[in-house]
Formats: structure tokens, C-alpha cells, sequence
């Protein structure tokens, strides 16, 4: 278009009536040089903004148009009021002009005059749009900033033109009138950037930790400015969570899962579901928008090259004879200024939807994957174990996530392939097909190493599946493994998998990595290599460095696709893979509602108390629809007010007729109904991590009275106060720190706090003492206990309760055996009978009048509590209902009429904050503290250590030849262009391209060798050394370790910090020095070629460090809020899988919903800045980078037109081509240290577990291997604790027990018992005095030595997923034979022998497929096995049924007659034939005889306990 003729033409017709300037329509002045004509710039220049106004103004007003108004005191404010008057002068301004203009003649034949009609009618249309944006938005108007922007330009340009045209001195009044109008937009511009006033509207709801982002304007959100105050914190102090905002509304994990769920409940309703279509439908909006900003993106990065060879070509024409004007370098410069920061803006843009996008999607997977957990049906449940479901949440998620920010690679890198081919083929003409060819035959290669790749990735995640799998296992059950010395056989499990798969798939993958860093190194070295030897053949033209160095760019752009692409198909079907992981997850089976017909009685028309609350007709269930059923034809009926006793034998089907009647099983035939609500007491009780009252008022309305009730029938009165902050206690991770006695009466509580109308209680009784377990069940379960109103199924083994149920059922192998009331059995002489003659030592009809009176006074009490409960006045249920309507959760749903049922509290967020600063002193988990500030020198040298030294210099070392020899290359290229363009044609072509091809071949070798260097010597190295000392560290930790830590925290280490130490780690490191190596070679070519550049580069040396610190400070922080908020969600889900049936029968989903959404929000609120943050880095980095690619090229023009020296033009193209590349490099060498600091925070905590203290487990003495051979054991003047800061659990024991001797322990709940046990095992060590068996003091010697040779049958069964076998004998020095005998003496033989694969036979996660009491008798087959002198038995029958309970009992009386055996009970009747009875009372002795003597003593404890319990008449 610089041809003015081809105007001309096209305005012929309007030449002589709306052009009357004699130069016409231009758009060039040829007189004033360079500069548009008057015509031109009145009707086209100045009224660009307008219609850039109309276009999206209208849209605007539309958008505008359905908002509500501002109230009116957030408006008026001195803003409003100088923006209007403002506007109001440059309308008169602008009236005056066209006034004074229009008095000179005829309007509507000159464009210049309707041009300020038409400005004057935009401005109208302006101020009406001011008006709406400032009554109806909050924030400053995007269009009107952007229109009042263009303005500026567009006078600017006007301006110019005027004062080149002499119009001051021509006609100052139209000259003055229009430098008016231009500084009135000028101030209308900046009035239009300020903030509003806020002193006017701080309104209630105005909330510091809003987001500022949405009170930010379009400037603001383009160069992430609203960051900067955060920034700015981060920089001052460590942030903590509180100085973070809260997430904006669209983002919110609720807001965004129920706007998913609805999408996928509608999927779920087709016959192919599909997740992919869900999300898009979900979160597709921004990321669409994306794409856009993406296309505009990849079009500027191409216009670079052409300005580079519009700008060597201006160079060189002034080496010539006829040297172009000197404004239009310059223009070049300006162009290439703003080109570069216009890419910037729409680039992170483009990232900072993706990345939103990601977060959103996280939330949405990870809430709806979480509710699916409540509803999984049993089968469904079976096919994964924790750990799989935890990395569907963690993993996949994460991988879905990490997805969305590259995907557009996809459709994008095809399209800069295409743009890049097109300009080179204008470049170097058909040469470059050569290059091409070389491109499309690097795609299979390229392929095959990614697919190889994606296969290795595969396996590698299912061995750490399997690592992570074993891992928790291990942690799980770490007590049993301490107690019976088993941690050689797991640690070498683990270091089989570690070891033998993990690292050796490791190695592989670093092989490949190194090839394919060998393709895409040498790949673009090739293209450039046989493109310009084919060119020199067959072009007549030389290779000038102007066609060089564009190609080069053009290749350089051409890279980045080609590279990426393959990696993002890669990770794409890696994603895929996850999808359908989270999509197969999200489609199996649920359970089935209707299983269970719930109503409620309340509402029942025709209710009377002769229709039963629990009716079960012709049940048969199975726990998986393929599976034999496990009850058959159960029919039962429990009314309102009757208690059911459930007995029978160990697996007969008792706790899955309380599954069943949950809705947990498989309903084969047969009906259920069960009419109220319910409460739950789960055999294995599940407690959470929370406060005890927490735990026990289980999101429920509080009410302190009934709740001091409800502690006192559970007796937990006396536990609270031993804890040093009552129930405000913190429970650790399942309860470790509370006794199997404390956790059940929790269970229990928290079951009567519900006030539920039905109470399925399994077997709650057996893991407390025998005299507690009388209280219980008079105060709570019995026909006068605090639930006596209510419909009771008890599963119990406690055979004197039954005489006192209003229904005994018997179960025997999932049939009822026999039902009906307990004297109505004993006159059938069933085989109830049989079992109670048998035993019936237990059982006493005429309780002593002393218990008797007790039970009538706390009657009294319970009397009030029947009638509180059941006659409440209207007034409290009008209030209940009143505060109904804030509840979310579904099990209060009907709690409107009456108090009988807890209200669940209302939900609310705001409560938190309080909640947070919290005394420390009640935590018994310890808070994950997250490192502050930079990350010590120590840290680094750890993992230098561990990846050896030597091994990383010589990283180094090839990485610096590498660069070398790439900068090398390109330097030979530009001396090669050079003489060429002297010689004005192609000389000595293959000595130029042989050194061409050496230089650029070594930079490949070198890169390769790097790689192989770094990945198979130094990241394997480390991820060995680091791994097996933190896992040796931990395994040898002692308890108190993990009673004080949660196990989803440790689990972490093992887990992600280990992948990244594995994996992320040495890629890091291997990008941080290449780009650093990279941006040296940079600065050194510019500086060298341009020698002005160096003025800059000072001052901009000292920006970018100052931006690096703000960005390191505050980034670091971040992540590291990131990482820490990222185990409460795991943790919390863990625990929510463990107790999914306690949650599913109290109706609590919501509310657990609920807390995992607030786990997550907190999460997203430090990962959303974090995010933020990489893009305010990056868009001022980057204008950085702009200025050097500026200042390269304006030097260049400087140098050219002022300079002495002849300047080259192929040295402009070599600093500019590599300023041009600075943007990037400069951007990643602060993102890869960055990344660097973030990541080795996981080395920093796996040092931090490292240096953990241990166990003692090197000994001053060897044992003689025969040792002990007596088992006599004493204890001298014996104290010890849990752990520091506690108090003592056992204070000064003295006593002495002979070889042989059979001693009972027993004790009220949290007397010591348990830790009397532990002591002799050496899990507590002493803190005073000392423990000696056979003339040995036990802590002289090596721990395995200690307790490989004493043998505990612990309180908590804990099996390991994997053979009975492996089960029985990890160490496997035992053959068959041995193992069959010890299952037929623990009378398991049956049930082993009739299971798939015998002792092969699969045990589950946590022996999921066995019953509690098998659990029990597995753990006697290993103790019969191991034949030791000393045996423990810790409450071990408690979970057993009274006949299999005696059996043990026979069984360790014959198999371990020799034995010095301790026993602890509950159930006073299992230690009445023992020696002697040692009674522990606070961590004393109490008393210590024989039990004759001591039933002879009426004063003595052990006496009242057996009353109690009912062994003495």
C-alpha cells in the first residue's frame, strides 16, 4: 500500500467531494516523510477507537443491561462526579471544533467535518456507557479503558501531524482547541485506571480475604498486577494460610462439583457413559476461550523472523548504495517492541485459563470421586484397596489436571508447523523440503520412543502402586511387626519391589530419555544442516546470513512443536488412561437403596408398638453378587423397647446380619425394613481424627447435659480426666492413642448421642473389662439402661447378658439355628443350652443386692431421660424446626418433631478460622510444619552426595561443551553468510558445511552424554541412597513416632516426595542448567555485537534480581502451603474409606462431603496464588526480555546510522535472532531454579525422616541362642512413659514372676495394662529401673534378639495382605507340616483347607476376608508357631465367641504348658485358673496373689471386679 496511486484509484470517485486537502487520501504524505495525509488520519486514524466502541460497547450495554444496580452510596463519590465533568468539558470541546470548523463552509461533502460529528455522537454514546458501567460494575469498564488507550495513539499520531504542518502558527485556536481535546482523554484515561474510592461503601459483607482479582481492571488482570500485594507479603514475611484469599466463587470445589455431578448424573443415565463429555460440558467455557488467545499467540511469534529479515535487510542496504530511510529501522525496532509484549499478554492469558481450568477440574474429580466413596457397593469396594482409591484422588486427578495446561498443543502445534513451513518456503524456496523430509521421518521415531516410553510409565505406576500399597500396610500394622521382630522379611519386600522393579524400570526410562533428547537435539541440527546444503546446490542465489538467520529463527520456532507434540500425544494417552481409570471408578456398582426400606415411624399413620422397627422376611445376602450367600433365609423382628442378643460362633454370620441390615450386602431375596433412624457400633471401632467430643458428638446439635449423661453410662468420665485436656483431646490417626476399651465406649457414645430410634451394636462389649462391661450394659444396652426405649440388636459373646435380652437368636454358618426368648431356648434345650451349661459359670440370675441398688439409683435418671425424650414440648420442636432450615445433612431431615433425635449442625465455613488457632497443647498428632524460607545449603549437598559428585561435575562439564558447540555452530554459520555475501556467490561450499556438520554433530554427543550421565549414574544413585535410608529410619522408628504422626504424612514421603526425588528432581535440574548456560551465551553474543547493549543490560540486571527475589519468596511459600494442604485431603479420605459404613449408617455423608470440599478449598486457595504467581513472574520477565530484544535492534540502528565501524549484518542477525530466544530462556532460568527450590523441599523432607531418631536396636551383648530358657521375669523399681512430656504409664513396678508361672493381668481400663506388655517387648523404653528374664537385662540387648524371642498374641489382630502362609511365617523357616498344625491347634485348620490355594490361599488388604475372631486365631497359629518361653496374650479373645473362646483357652493351657505366660483380660473368667493376679490400678501395683486369696479378701479389688462380672455368688 506505499503506493499512493493504488488510494487513488480507489477513492476516485470521493476525490473531489469528500477529500479537499490537496494531498489527498494518501494514506502516505509524500511530503512529509513519514506521516499519513489529513484526509486519511480524520476519516480512518481518529475514528478507529470509535468504531472499535460501537462494536464492543454494544455488547457490552447488552451484558450491562441485565444487571442490577449499584446502590447508590457505592456510586456517588468524587470519582463519579470529576469522570462526568470531565467528560462534560471535552464535549464542549469538542462542540467548539466543529462549530468553529462547520462556520467555513458546507458539512456533508467533507470527511474531515463529518468526522467530528461523528466523534461527538460517540462521545455520547461514551458517557451513557460510562454511566451504566460505573452504577452496574465494580470494577473499571475493559472496553472503555481499551477505547480511551486507542484515543491516546490516535491524537498522539494527529498531534504530530499538526505540528509538522506549522498549525500553531497557521490557526492557533483550531491547533489549541484540539491539544485541549487530546489532554482532556488524556486525564478521562487516567480517571477511567483509578480504583474507586472504597470509604464510601464498606459494605457488611465487604471481605478482606476477597480475591482482588475481581475487583481488578483489564491492565491489572493482563499483567497479573493484583498479585503484587501478595507478592509483596510473601517478600516481607513466610505467607501463612491466613494471608491467603479466598477462592472466587466459580472456583469453589461445591460449586464446581454440583455443577459436575448434575452433568455425569446425566451420563450415567446413557448407555455409554462418558466422563470426557461430562467435564467439557462442565469447564469447557474458559478453556475454549483459551484456544482463542492461543491462535493469536502462535500468529505474533511468526511475525519476529519476518521483522528480523525486514531489519538485516535495512542494515544491509546501508553497507550499499542506496540506503533506506533511517525511520523505518527504527519503526522495525518499535515493531518488534510491541510484537513481543502483545505475545506476552496473550500468552498468559492463554495459561492462566489453562491452569484455572486444571484447578477446577481437580475439584471437580476429587469431590465427586469422593462422594462416590460413600456409596460403593461392597464388590466395587473389594476391587481396590485404599491405596488404589487414594491415587484415583492424588494421581490420576493430578495427571487430568496437569493435562489441561498443554492440550492445546495439540491442534496448536500442527498449525505453527504449518505457518512455519509456509514463511520458510518463502525463505529458502524449495530447499527446505529437504529439511521437511528430515522433520516428517523424525515423527515415527519420535512415536515409537514415546510409546516405549508410555509403557515404561505404565509399569513403573503399577510398582509403585505396589510399593505405596505394601508401604501403608506396613505402617498399619508396624506395631505387630515391632512386636514380633518382623521387619527384616518387609524390608526386604519392599527392596524387592524398589530395587528389583522400580529402579531397574528407572533405568530404562533414563535410556530413553536420553535418546530422545538425542532426537531432539540433533533433529533441528540436521533440518538446518541438509536445508542449506541444498541450497547452496540448487539455489543461484548465495547463502546470505539475511536467508541463515531467518531460516534459523523460522527453525528455532519450528522446534518447539515438533518436540513438544510428541510429549503431549504422549501425555494425552497417558491422561486417557487415568480418565478411564476415574471413569471406570465412577461407574461401578453402588450400593442398592432399596435394599433397606427405611421409614420412620413417626409418620406412619397406623403405628402401633406391635409392628417391630426391624423386620427382616426370608433374607438371604451375599457380600458380591458372584459370591455364595452368607445368611439364608434370616427372618427377624426387634419392636420398639426389646433388646435382640445375636451369638453364635466365630464366622456364623454375625456381623454381616448387622451389614446386612445397614445396606451393605448384596440383597439376593427377601425384604428389610427398618422404620427410623439409626446408630451404629461397628466391631472394630472407627474413630476419627478429631477431639474426643468431636468423635462423640459426630456433627450433631450439642447438649451438654445429655452428653454429661451419655459419658457417664459409657463410664468415659474417668478416662477424660486422666487426658490433659479432657474431651477436647486430639485423637490421633485411628485412634492410636486411645486403649481398644476407650475406643469402643467412644463407638458407643457417640452411637447414644445420635439418639437414633434403632441401635445395631456389634459386639461392643467384648474389647472393655468385665465390670465395665456390666455397667455398659445395665446403664445403656439392658432392659433399664439409657437406650430402653429404643428397638437393640446386640452381637455379643458375653453369655450372662442373654438372660436379660427380651429375644436370643443363634446364628450357625448363616442360618438362625434357633430364635425365641432366652428361657424359651433353655426349655428346648437347643443349642443354646448347651453352650450356657457349659459355661454358664458366667452366668448369675441373682446379681448381689450391693449392684442392684446401684442400677436403681442411676435409674431414676434414666427415667427422666425416657420421658425428656419422648414427651418434649411443642415449643423446643418449633425451635428445632426454626433451625432445621439451615441444615444440609440428611439425617436430621426428620428431626423436626422431636428432640429424640440429634439435629446435625448447620455447616459453616466461618467457623473454621476460630477453630484454627486452637491450644497446641491438646494436639496429640504433631502439625506438619512446612520449612520457612530458602531451602538450607545442606539440603543441596545432601543430594549432590547422594547423586555422587563427581558424577555431577561431570553434568556439568558436558553441559557447557554442549553450549559451546551450539553457539558455535551458529557463529561458523554467520562467518560462512558472510564471506558468501562478499563473494556474491556459494565458494568452498563442503568445507564450510564439514565444519558446520562438526561442530553441530559434537553439541549433539555432547547433550547425549549428559543425559545418560545424569539419569543411569547420578538420579539413580540418589533415588536408591535416599530411599533406603529414609525407609530404614521409619521402619526403625519408635511407636511414639507414629502415634504422633498421621499415617496419610508419612505415606506422603514414601509417595509423592519419592517420585519427585526419582523423577522430577534430575529433569529439573537438567533444564535449570541448560537454560542457564543458555542465557550466559546470550548476553556474551549480544554484548559482543552490539557493544551499547552493555548500558543496558546493568540496570536490567539489577530489575531481574529484584523481581527473582519478590518471585522466589513468595513462590517458595506457596508451594510449600500447596504440598502441606495436600495430606489433609488424602488423610482425611483414607479415614473417611475405614469408617465409610459408621458415616453411611449416622446418614453423616453430607457433612463429610462438606469437610473434604473445605480440605480441598484450602488446598486450591494456596495452589490458585501459586499458579498466579508463575504468570506475574513471567509477564514482567518477559517485558524485560522485550526491552533486550529492543534494545538489541534499536542499538543496531544506532550503530549503523552513528557508528564508525562498518556493522555486519549477519552479526545483527546473530544478537537478534538470540535476543529474540531471551524471552523465554530468561523466564525459565528463575521458573527452573524456582522449581528446583520447590522440589528439593522433598529432599529437604526425606532428610528431615532420615535423621529421625531409632529405636536401640544395636545391643551391648550377645544372648546365648537358647534364650530364655526358664522364663523367670523380674521387674526392679520399673516406671516408664509413652514418650516425653507424658506422664508415667507405669510407676515403680517391683515384682517377680517364677518360669512357668501363669500370671493374670487385670485392671480397669488404662491402668498400664497394655503398656506392661509393651514394656517387656521394649516398644516404651524405661525410664527407670529395669526388666530382667533369665538373669538378662532385656535392655542390654539387641532388640531383634529380644523380641524374636518372646511371643505376644496382640489386642488388634492385624493380618497383611498376602498368603496365609506369609502370614503365619514371613521369615519361612517353618514347612508345612508345622503350619498345618499350628492352624489345626488354633482351629483354623478347617476353614484354611477348605479355601482356594490352602495355605497359598489370598488374604486381603487388613484381612479383610476373615472374620475379627479368625483374625484372632491366626494370630494364636503364628504364636503356636514361634514356641518361645514367654508368652503374652493381650485381651486375645476378646472378639471371640465364648465356646472358641474356650477352646483357645484349652489350647494354650496344653500347647504352651512350659511357658511363663502373662495374660491380659477383660473377661475376669479367662484368668480365675491363672497362678497368681496382678491388679494394676493408675500404673501401680495394687495387689499381686493368688486369686483365691485375693476372692478371699472382700476389700480387694480383684474381689469386686469378680462381682461385677458375676463370678461369685
Amino acid at each position: 500500500m506505499d503506493n499512493p496511486s493504488q488510494w487513488t484509484i480507489l477513492f476516485k470517485q470521493e476525490e473531489g467531494s469528500l477529500c479537499h486537502d490537496p494531498e489527498g487520501w494518501g494514506p502516505f504524505s509524500d511530503t512529509r516523510v513519514p506521516d499519513f495525509t489529513p484526509c486519511f488520519e480524520d476519516s480512518v486514524v481518529m475514528l478507529a477507537p470509535a468504531a472499535f466502541l460501537i462494536v464492543f460497547g454494544l455488547v457490552r450495554v447488552w451484558t450491562l443491561s441485565k444487571r442490577e444496580s449499584l446502590p447508590a452510596d457505592y456510586i456517588r463519590n468524587w470519582l463519579y462526579y470529576t469522570k462526568l465533568t470531565f467528560l462534560g468539558a471535552l464535549f464542549v470541546t469538542l462542540v467548539t471544533q466543529a462549530v468553529i470548523t462547520f462556520s467555513n463552509g458546507s458539512i456533508l461533502n467533507d470527511a474531515q467535518k463529518l468526522s467530528q460529528i461523528v466523534q461527538i455522537l460517540v462521545l455520547g454514546f461514551a458517557t451513557g456507557l460510562h454511566q451504566l458501567e460505573y452504577t452496574r460494575n465494580r470494577i473499571p469498564s475493559a472496553v472503555l479503558l481499551f477505547y480511551w488507550l486507542f484515543v491516546q495513539f490516535a491524537n498522539a499520531t494527529k498531534l504530530r501531524t499538526l505540528l509538522l504542518l506549522k498549525l500553531n502558527e497557521k490557526n492557533s485556536t483550531q491547533f489549541g482547541l484540539f491539544v485541549t481535546i487530546s489532554a482532556l482523554s488524556l486525564f478521562i484515561f487516567i480517571l477511567e485506571n483509578i480504583k474507586r474510592p472504597k470509604s464510601q461503601y464498606i459494605m457488611l459483607e465487604d471481605d478482606e480475604h476477597e480475591c482482588p482479582e475481581l475487583n481488578s481492571s483489564i491492565f491489572g488482570r493482563l499483567t497479573f498486577d493484583w498479585m503484587t500485594p501478595l507478592m509483596r507479603l510473601g517478600y516481607q514475611k513466610p505467607l501463612v494460610m491466613d494471608d491467603l484469599w479466598d477462592l472466587k466463587h466459580d472456583d469453589q470445589s461445591e460449586v464446581i462439583g454440583k455443577k459436575f455431578q448434575a452433568n455425569w448424573d446425566i451420563e450415567m443415565k446413557k448407555e455409554h457413559p462418558s466422563l470426557l463429555r461430562a467435564l467439557v460440558k462442565s469447564l469447557g467455557g474458559p478453556f475454549l476461550l483459551a484456544a482463542v488467545f492461543k491462535i493469536f499467540q502462535d500468529i505474533l511469534q511468526f511475525t519476529q523472523p519476518i521483522l528480523l529479515r525486514e531489519l538485516m535487510g535495512w542494515v544491509a542496504s546501508h553497507s550499499g548504495d542506496e540506503p533506506e530511510p533511517v525511520y523505518r529501522g527504527v519503526l522495525i525496532s518499535v515493531a518488534m517492541f510491541v510484537t513481543a509484549i502483545t505475545q506476552t499478554m496473550f500468552l498468559h492469558q492463554y495459561f492462566h485459563r489453562c491452569f484455572l481450568t486444571g484447578m477446577r477440574l481437580r475439584a471437580a474429580l476429587v469431590t465427586t470421586i469422593y462422594a462416590k466413596t460413600l456409596v460403593l457397593s461392597n464388590s466395587s469396594r473389594q476391587k481396590s484397596t485404599v491405596g488404589e482409591i487414594v491415587n484415583r484422588m492424588s494421581v490420576d486427578a493430578q495427571r487430568l489436571m496437569d493435562l489441561c495446561t498443554y492440550f492445546h498443543i495439540v491442534w496448536s502445534g500442527p498449525l505453527q508447523i504449518v505457518i512455519a513451513l509456509t514463511l520458510l518456503w518463502k525463505t529458502m524456496g524449495p530447499s527446505i523440503w529437504a529439511g521437511v523430509a528430515i522433520l516428517i521421518l523424525a515423527i515415527p521415531l519420535n512415536t515409537f520412543l514415546a510409546k516405549k516410553m508410555r509403557s515404561l510409565q505404565k509399569s513403573q505406576m503399577a510398582n509403585k502402586d505396589a510399593r505405596v500399597k505394601l508401604m501403608n500396610e506396613i505402617l498399619n500394622g508396624i506395631r505387630v511387626i515391632k512386636l514380633y521382630a518382623w521387619e527384616t522379611p518387609f524390608l526386604e519386600k519392599i527392596s524387592f519391589i524398589r530395587n528389583d522393579l522400580e529402579l531397574a524400570t528407572l533405568k530404562k526410562i533414563g535410556t530413553l530419555s536420553a535418546a530422545q533428547s538425542f532426537t531432539w537435539t540433533s533433529i533441528p541440527f540436521f533440518v538446518s544442516l541438509l536445508t542449506f546444503a541444498l541450497y547452496v546446490s540448487i539455489s543461484s542465489q548465495p547463502l546470505t546470513s539475511q536467508v541463515a538467520f531467518v531460516a534459523i529463527a523460522l527453525f528455532g520456532l519450528l522446534q518447539f512443536p515438533l518436540s513438544v507434540f510428541p510429549n503431549v500425544i504422549t501425555s494425552t494417552i497417558e491422561a486417557s488412561v487415568s480418565l478411564y481409570r476415574i471413569e471406570d471408578f465412577l461407574s461401578s456398582e453402588e450400593l442398592d437403596p432399596s435394599a433397606v426400606q427405611r421409614e420412620d415411624f413417626h409418620y406412619l399413620p397406623n403405628w402401633t408398638p406391635e409392628i417391630p422397627l426391624v423386620e427382616v422376611q426370608n433374607g438371604t445376602f451375599t457380600w458380591s453378587e458372584k459370591e455364595t450367600p452368607v445368611l439364608k433365609n434370616i427372618d427377624l423382628q426387634v419392636k420398639k423397647g426389646h433388646v435382640t442378643a445375636v451369638v453364635g460362633r466365630v464366622g456364623s454370620g454375625k456381623s454381616s446380619l448387622i451389614s446386612a441390615l445397614l445396606g451393605d450386602t448384596v440383597k439376593v431375596n427377601g425384604t428389610v425394613t427398618l422404620r427410623g433412624s439409626v446408630a451404629y457400633v461397628p466391631q472394630q471401632p472407627w474413630v476419627m481424627n478429631a477431639t474426643l467430643r468431636d468423635n462423640i458428638v459426630f456433627g450433631h446439635r450439642w447438649d451438654g447435659e445429655f452428653y454429661e449423661r451419655v459419658i457417664d453410662a459409657c463410664s468415659l468420665k474417668s478416662d477424660f480426666l486422666m487426658l490433659a485436656s479432657g474431651d477436647q483431646t486430639e485423637i490421633g490417626e485411628r485412634g492410636i492413642n486411645l486403649s481398644g476399651g476407650q475406643k469402643a465406649r467412644v463407638s458407643l457414645a457417640r452411637a447414644i448421642y445420635a439418639r437414633a430410634d434403632i441401635y445395631l451394636l456389634d459386639d461392643p462389649l467384648s474389647a472393655v473389662d468385665a465390670h465395665v462391661g456390666r455397667h455398659i450394659f445395665d446403664h445403656v444396652v439392658g432392659p433399664n439402661g439409657i437406650l430402653k426405649n429404643k428397638a437393640r440388636i446386640l452381637v455379643t459373646h458375653g453369655i450372662s447378658y442373654l438372660h436379660q435380652a427380651d429375644q436370643v437368636v443363634m446364628l450357625k454358618d448363616g442360618v438362625i439355628g434357633s430364635q425365641g426368648t432366652f428361657d424359651d431356648l433353655m426349655s428346648q434345650r437347643s443349642e443354646l443350652y448347651a453352650l450356657i451349661t457349659d459355661f454358664g459359670s458366667q452366668l448369675n440370675k441373682d446379681q448381689s443386692g450391693e449392684v442392684q441398688e446401684q442400677v436403681i439409683e442411676d435409674d431414676i435418671t434414666v427415667n427422666d431421660m425416657g420421658r425428656s425424650e419422648e414427651e418434649i414440648s411443642l415449643n423446643q420442636s418449633i425451635e428445632n424446626t426454626v433451625r432445621r432450615e439451615r441444615l444440609m445433612s440428611t439425617s436430621s431431615s426428620n428431626s423436626g418433631l422431636t428432640l429424640r433425635r440429634a439435629s446435625v449442625v448447620s455447616l459453616q465455613r466461618k467457623a473454621k478460622a476460630a477453630a484454627r488457632g486452637e491450644d497446641a497443647g491438646k494436639r496429640l498428632m504433631t502439625v506438619e510444619e512446612s520449612a520457612k524460607g530458602s531451602v538450607e545449603s545442606d539440603v543441596y549437598k545432601q543430594y549432590a552426595k547422594s547423586c555422587s559428585i563427581v558424577g555431577v561435575a561431570f553434568v556439568l562439564l558436558f553441559q557447557i561443551l554442549a553450549q559451546f558447540s551450539q553457539v558455535g555452530t551458529n557463529l561458523w554459520l554467520k562467518h560462512w553468510s558472510s564471506d558468501n555475501e562478499a563473494s556474491g556467490g556459494n565458494d568452498h561450499v563442503w568445507m564450510y558445511l564439514g565444519v558446520y556438520a562438526i561442530i553441530g554433530w559434537s553439541s549433539t554427543i555432547f547433550t547425549v552424554i549428559q543425559s545418560l550421565l545424569l539419569w543411569i549414574f547420578c538420579a539413580i544413585r540418589s533415588a536408591k541412597v535416599l530411599h533406603s535410608k529414609m525407609l530404614d529410619t521409619v521402619i526403625h522408628s519408635p511407636m511414639s513416632f507414629f502415634d504422633t504422626t498421621p499415617l496419610g504424612r508419612i505415606l506422603n514421603r514414601f509417595s509423592k516426595d519419592q517420585h519427585t526425588v526419582d523423577e522430577i528432581l534430575p529433569r529439573t535440574f537438567q533444564a535449570y542448567f541448560r537454560v542457564l548456560f543458555s542465557v550466559f551465551s546470550i548476553v556474551v553474543i549480544i554484548s559482543v555485537s552490539t557493544p551499547f547493549f552493555l548500558v543496558l543490560i546493568i540496570p536490567l540486571g539489577f530489575i531481574y534480581s529484584y523481581v527473582q527475589r519478590y518471585y522466589l519468596a513468595t513462590s517458595r511459600e506457596l508451594k510449600r502451603l500447596d504440598s502441606v494442604g495436600k495430606s489433609p485431603i488424602y488423610s482425611h479420605f483414607q479415614e473417611t474409606i475405614s469408617g465409610v459404613s459408621t458415616i453411611r449408617a449416622y446418614a453423616q455423608q453430607d457433612r463429610f462431603i462438606f469437610e473434604n470440599q473445605g480440605k480441598l478449598d484450602d488446598n486450591q486457595r494456596a495452589y490458585y496464588p501459586s499458579i498466579a504467581c508463575n504468570r506475574w513472574l513471567a509477564v514482567r520477565l518477559e517485558f524485560l526480555g522485550s526491552i533486550i530484544l529492543f534494545g538489541s535492534a534499536i542499538f543496531a540502528v544506532i550503530g549503523v546510522v552513528y557508528g564508525t565501524n562498518y556493522v555486519d549484518a549477519g552479526l545483527v542477525g546473530l544478537s537478534v535472532s538470540y535476543a529474540m530466544s531471551i524471552t523465554q530462556a530468561l523466564n525459565w532460568v528463575i521458573r527452573s531454579f524456582c522449581e528446583i527450590e520447590t522440589n528439593i523441599v522433598s529432599v529437604e523432607r526425606i532428610k528431615e525422616y532420615i535423621e529421625l531418631p531409632t529405636e536401640k536396636y544395636d545391643a551391648v551383648r550377645n544372648v546365648n541362642p537358647l534364650w530364655p530358657e526358664k522364663g523367670v521375669i523380674e521387674f526392679n523399681d520399673y516406671s516408664t512413659r509413652y514418650r516425653p512430656g507424658l506422664d508415667l504409664a507405669l510407676k515403680g513396678l517391683s515384682f517377680n514372676i517364677a518360669a512357668r508361672e501363669k500370671i493374670g493381668i487385670v485392671g480397669r481400663t488404662g491402668a498400664g495394662k497394655s503398656s506392661l506388655s509393651l514394656s517387656l517387648f521394649r516398644i516404651i523404653e524405661a525410664v527407670s529401673g529395669n526388666i530382667v528374664i533369665d538373669g538378662v537385662d532385656i535392655a542390654t540387648l539387641r532388640l531383634f534378639d529380644l523380641r524374636s524371642r518372646l511371643t505376644i498374641i496382640p489386642q488388634d489382630p492385624v493380618l497383611f495382605a498376602g498368603t496365609v502362609r506369609e502370614n503365619l511365617d514371613p521369615f519361612g523357616v517353618s514347612d508345612d507340616a508345622q503350619l498345618w498344625e499350628a492352624l489345626q491347634n488354633a482351629h483354623l485348620h478347617e476353614y484354611v483347607s477348605k479355601m482356594d490355594g490352602k495355605l497359598n490361599a489370598v488374604v486381603l488388604e487388613g484381612g479383610d476376608n476373615f472374620s475379627v475372631g479368625q483374625r484372632q486365631l491366626i494370630c494364636l497359629a503364628r504364636a503356636l508357631l514361634r514356641r518361645t518361653t514367654v508368652l503374652i496374650l493381650d485381651e486375645a479373645t476378646a472378639a471371640i465367641d465364648v465356646e472358641t473362646d474356650s477352646i483357645i483357652q484349652e489350647t494354650i493351657r496344653s500347647q504352651f504348658a512350659d511357658c511363663t505366660i502373662l495374660t491380659i483380660a477383660h473377661r475376669i473368667n479367662t484368668v480365675m485358673d491363672s497362678d497368681r493376679i496382678l491388679v494394676l490400678d493408675k500404673g501401680q501395683i495394687a495387689e499381686f496373689d493368688a486369686p483365691q486369696s485375693l476372692l478371699y479378701k472382700k476389700d480387694s479389688i480383684f474381689y469386686s471386679m469378680s462381682k461385677q462380672a458375676g463370678l461369685i455368688e
